[in-house]
């Protein structure tokens, strides 16, 4: 008993370590205890532990996953969606952080063409074109609202 102790207080300092670099999902933090060599057991009570303590809520860390992206790499809800589903968050939770945002994909993606505009001013309206296109479909937009974007940008098919 006393050993389960000594691994569920590592395991507890483990976990603190971190979530002080960054908030981390139930899953994310799951398999690092399980990585790390830790057992079913102690997994289970140190996530108990810091579910109790609000540590852990893939709300809150869904929600700040987005509004980290948003601000460092904008990115369509499509992408977002496939990044929080890898780190292991609900779909019923993923679901109502992006119904949360304030912009959808169709203004987001004017947006960001419109940032990526002057760079492309000075090609050729093909080159341009596809480069815009490249652009858009990186950050996971679907066809229609890139095609409907690059037009609308550079006034070309």
């Amino acid at each position: 008993m006393r050993k389960n102790n000594a691994g569920k207080s590592k395991a507890v300092s483990y976990a603190y370590r971190l979530f002080s670099a960054r908030p981390r999902s139930e899953k994310e933090l799951r398999d690092r205890l399980f990585r790390k060599g830790f057992g079913r057991a102690v997994i289970y009570d140190v996530i108990s532990l810091l579910k109790e303590k609000n540590i852990i809520d893939d709300f809150k860390f869904a929600k700040l996953w987005v509004e980290s992206r948003m601000r460092a790499n904008p990115r369509s809800d499509a992408l977002l969606r496939n990044e929080l589903r890898m780190k292991g968050v609900s779909a019923a939770v993923i679901e109502k952080v992006l119904s949360e945002r304030e912009t959808g994909d169709d203004s987001l993606a004017r947006a960001l063409a419109g940032r990526r505009l002057e760079s492309l001013e000075k090609l050729p309206k093909e080159k341009a074109r596809k480069k815009l296109f490249d652009f858009l479909a990186r950050r996971g937009f679907d066809f229609d609202v890139i095609e409907d974007t690059v037009k609308e940008t550079l006034g070309v098919k």
